[in-house]
């Protein structure tokens, strides 16, 4: 089987596996077994179990620049946006908050970059945002990339808040109203929200 087929099988299972019986109850040798491989072999397509997760959300954010068509089909600057940070919340929440949440320990025993601002995930953002200053959709005149790393911060904390209460909320939501309320966004692109949308 060639190398990228069985790299992807290994991916696959593990996430499946994880899934099932949760990120620290599964040992490589679960994977190995479920694959029909050697550890060796596992071995020799990966670093380690927890390499699995930070390949995972590092081609989710890689990956969304070759997704830009999706983005640009959105009627107007601000969707594009929206677009941009909603697939990545999209990818976790495929990933469940069991998993979510090993990246954060991972990274808080030793940074592996994962939090990382993406280049190119950053100039598509910047450029949107001001695109959708000069169109009067975003209000919130802040130089775009300010702007741009003050909502990834809160990104991240929603994301690190929706790890600790076990995804037990609407995360595409919450985000959509922090986007609106950081970047003063106009009131006639606002969505409908309601108080308990509040902690």
């Amino acid at each position: 089987m060639p190398e990228q087929s069985t790299r992807e099988r290994i991916i696959d299972t593990a996430y499946d596996l994880f899934r099932e019986k949760g990120y620290d109850q599964t040992t490589i040798n679960d994977i190995c077994a479920a694959c029909g491989i050697t550890k060796t072999t596992f071995y020799y397509h990966l670093d380690s179990k927890e390499n699995l997760i930070s390949r995972y959300y590092k081609s989710v954010t890689q990956s969304l620049a070759s997704q830009i068509l999706d983005v640009l089909s959105q009627e107007n600057y601000w969707e594009q946006l929206v677009v941009c940070f909603q697939t990545i919340v999209e990818a976790s929440i495929k990933i469940g908050s069991d998993l979510d949440a090993q990246l954060f320990i991972m990274n808080l025993r030793k940074d592996k970059g994962t939090f990382d601002m993406n280049d190119d995930l950053t100039k598509m953002a910047v450029l949107l945002i001001t695109r959708a200053q000069k169109a009067g959709q975003i209000r919130n005149q802040s130089p775009p990339e300010q702007l741009y790393y003050a909502f990834s911060h809160a990104f991240i904390g929603y994301e690190l808040k929706w790890c600790i209460k076990k995804g037990s909320f609407d995360r595409k939501k919450h985000l959509r109203m922090a986007m609106e309320n950081i970047f003063d966004v106009d009131p006639s692109l606002r969505s409908e929200w309601k108080e308990e949308y509040y902690y």
